[in-house]
């Protein structure tokens, strides 16, 4: 053996020059193409699939409240932890469907009052405790419980929950609900945590902040600020979650009071990822290496409420100020095309919806307001005053009305007001003469409470004061007829009693921004009820990747 290196270097020294080029180029060849083979080879026999590691760090604008979901309702920060800790009996599939989580199947009785939920077997609380048809029950009582003062009261009223036996649950209904199963998206508490704690004492219980859920997450660590504020919360993967364990290890939130703080954290590499993400940003992130901006389709609609009781807002009137709004116009401007032109409550994309061609005529708005002013009823003057939510984009978004609606002689005065005093001081009392705002529905659309003339008072969401018989009938029986045909004859007919007498001027529906690192892979979700949401598919997003034989 000690001869054969000798005899190489022997003939090695004998080569030329030109000799030795072409041994070593040979060698190469050889090498490479043996490379080549084997790495085919591999390739042949072994796929790439997800692997288990990595950490996400992201940015959230607000704070955190309480993560108890029969009590958090209207905090992002808190929903967005919500739905990585918690499951729902059902939750949406990222394509406008709903899928079972904690429920296997649900069994529908032919009247369509009764739903009888038969649930998943070995599915345990993060404490190890089995969950049961017990949660189930206990969540949607102490919901229904006046003295808990839960967000969700009205949801369940009428409801009787009953378990028949460990892994079984019927909700009995007093009129049939079409869209019933959307409320069994309701994230579901343990029962052997919070039985014992008074009403009285459910606000302030340690389980608020540091949870026991269901879900694919479970509560790791907490920092507080100076102020005593959480400023860092962390989750960990909880490894024998029942349905597929999340590939990345750890979830690392931290709060910020506004987006340019936030912002600025971003750009400092503190965090890799922050929601959400303004449309004026959308350009500059999207060119960024290291980052992706993903988009979420969301069932809401923007839109400027009239105040149908000011005589101000006839159907004339409504109709001028429409026409004079160029709407494809303000999504270019305002959002950089991350919007669609809406010119009804529905969006495209989602079921029920009808297409309108959106009506832009300054000229014609124009020769409205003429006819209007030489009218026996006309106006002393065309003057309204516009209130609107303290939001960087909906202040533009005025902006642009206000001077579109200069342009055809309407006068518009801007009450720009932080959000929880104008939802308890304005918009509660219906005290405003019209409304820049945007409402929230779900996937399987439910209108009533948005636009029945029984809802025109608080804690209805008919900001409009809008009233009309046939509508009214029209949202009555759609709730409640199982005949999906003949459903979605009743929402084109909805959509176009709304679109013939214009109680708001419907603009537009942006997508809801977000921004991850690069590195993250595995995101399918595209349609969703609400922002957080999108944490849905958690379970397939991944960092890192290894082969595996085929």
């Amino acid at each position: 053996m000690k001869r054969f290196p000798h005899l190489i270097i022997k003939a090695w020294r004998k080569f030329t020059l030109k000799q030795r080029i072409i041994f070593i180029v040979s060698l190469a060849l050889i090498i490479v193409g043996l490379s080549g083979i084997i790495l085919n080879t591999i390739n042949k026999v072994t796929t790439r699939v997800p692997a288990s590691g990595g950490t996400l760090k992201v940015g959230l604008i607000g704070h955190l409240s309480s993560l108890n979901p029969i009590l958090s309702q209207s905090n992002d920060c808190d929903r967005d932890l919500i739905n990585l800790i918690y499951n729902g009996l059902y939750q949406i599939d990222g394509q406008t469907n709903l899928k079972p989580v904690l429920a296997e199947k649900t069994e529908i009785s032919s009247d369509g009052k009764e739903y009888t939920v038969f649930l998943r077997d070995n599915i345990f609380w993060h404490d190890g405790i089995p969950f049961t048809a017990d949660d189930v029950v206990f969540t949607i009582e102490t919901i229904q419980n006046p003295e808990i003062k839960s967000p969700l009261f009205l949801n369940w009223q009428g409801v009787i929950v009953e378990k028949l036996s460990n892994q079984v649950v019927r909700f009995s209904l007093q009129n049939p609900y079409e869209p019933f199963l959307q409320n069994l998206t309701l994230k579901i508490i343990p029962k052997h945590i919070w039985e014992n704690v008074p009403a009285e004492n459910i606000f302030h219980n340690e389980y608020n902040i540091k949870p026991i859920g269901t879900g694919p997450y479970l509560f790791n660590n907490l920092q507080k600020d100076n102020s005593g504020e959480i400023g860092s919360y962390s989750l960990v993967a909880n490894t024998n979650y029942f349905l597929s364990p999340p590939y990345l290890t750890k979830i690392i939130f931290n709060f910020y009071p506004d987006y340019p703080t936030a912002k600025e954290a971003l750009l400092k590499k503190e965090i890799a990822g922050l929601s959400p993400l303004l449309a004026s940003d959308y350009s500059f992130f999207s060119q960024k290496k290291d980052y992706q901006v993903k988009q979420l389709f969301l069932p809401r609609y923007y839109a400027v409420f009239f105040n149908l009781n000011n005589k101000l807002f006839s159907n004339d009137f409504r109709t001028a100020l429409e026409l004079a709004v160029d709407k494809k116009q303000l999504v270019k401007d305002v959002f950089q095309e991350q919007a669609f032109v809406l010119t009804g409550p529905l969006s495209p994309g989602f079921w029920g919806y009808q297409a309108f061609d959106p009506e832009y005529n300054p000229q014609k708005a124009q020769d409205i307001i003429n006819q209007i002013k030489t009218s026996k009823s006309a106006p002393s003057e065309f003057k309204f005053t516009l209130f609107l939510p303290n939001t960087l984009e909906l202040v533009e978004v005025a902006k642009f009305l206000v001077n579109s609606w200069q342009q055809i002689g309407v006068q518009v005065e801007l009450q720009i007001m932080p959000l929880v005093d104008l939802e308890t001081n304005v918009i509660q009392n219906r005290s405003y003469d019209a409304l820049l705002f945007g409402e929230i529905l779900s996937q399987d659309a439910d209108l009533f409470s948005f636009w029945h003339s029984s809802q025109i008072t608080d804690p209805g969401l008919n900001l409009a004061a809008y009233q009309n018989p046939k509508l009214d009938r029209l949202l009555e029986e759609t709730r409640q007829i199982q005949n999906q045909e003949q459903r979605l004859k009743n929402f084109g007919e909805i959509q176009q009693i709304l679109r013939d007498e214009k109680p708001a001027l419907f603009l537009y529906n942006p997508y809801y921004l977000y921004l991850l690192p690069k590195q993250i892979q595995g995101i399918t979700f595209q349609f969703a009820n609400l922002p957080a949401e999108r944490w849905l598919d958690i379970t397939n997003w991944f960092i890192y990747t290894k082969r595996v034989l085929k």
